[in-house]
């Protein structure tokens, strides 16, 4: 897996006013969960964004670096975080502290490669399920599992007991969740043409309506 390195420093001011002045400052708030402890930081916001790129996930897994004390280094991986429902930006960010040999719950990322065989024929690729939730060794933690789509025929789908588990990983979901399945494209009922075809002419008497209302007006004015 990718090595992953963020430079942290300790966090001692707190409350609303002081995180708004980190946040000014070029930090996101921070802290640091593990087994009922908590340790307060402050991460470069630059620094964050250019690690995730706008997605973040929980299954990257990261070293936390102490600058003022150059023998601790923290492996972790994001929790949990809060974004401004405004301009998208991270408020707060939650890591977890990461033990060596301490099997991890988290979510990884699924990605669809491939074009589905079904789509071809006019069918729809439906994505049922982007992450899955897991069990794994923090050294075999994957950041992403690859789906390939491309043999999916109408009709056909993916579980989660087709996906290979490899190493230490568990899936903490039902072997039988679908992830991926490819449809008939929908073919409207009679009623449904019916009603649209009704719908058209309701909408066409209304525009004619209005135009003659907006033709009075301007005679009006005139």
């Amino acid at each position: 897996m990718q090595s992953n390195t963020l430079t942290v420093m300790p966090r001692t001011e707190f409350g609303k006013n002081a995180s708004h002045r980190l946040r000014k400052a070029g930090f996101i708030p921070s802290v640091v969960y593990s087994h009922g402890e908590a340790e307060s930081i402050k991460i470069p916001t630059r620094d964050f964004n250019n690690l995730f790129k706008g997605y973040i996930t929980e299954s990257v897994l990261i070293d936390l670096v102490f600058p003022d004390d150059p023998g601790k280094k923290v492996k972790a991986f994001v929790k949990d975080y809060q974004r401004n429902p405004v301009n998208e930006d991270v408020l707060h960010v939650d890591f977890y502290k990461i033990t060596a040999g301490e099997a991890i719950q988290t979510s990884v990322h699924l990605e669809f490669v491939g074009s589905a065989a079904g789509e071809r024929m006019g069918g729809v690729l439906e994505v049922i399920e982007r992450e899955l939730s897991i069990e794994v060794l923090p050294v075999d933690m994957p950041e992403k599992i690859e789906i390939d789509v491309t043999n999916l025929e109408i009709g056909d789908s993916i579980y989660v007991r087709d996906l290979e588990a490899k190493d230490s990983l568990t899936f903490l979901v039902s072997e039988d969740q679908v992830i991926v399945t490819c449809v008939a494209p929908h073919m409207p009922s009679e009623e449904e043409e019916a009603e649209e075809l009704a719908e058209g002419e309701e909408a066409a008497e209304t525009a004619e309506a209005g135009e003659g209302a907006a033709e009075s007006d301007a005679e009006e004015k005139e």
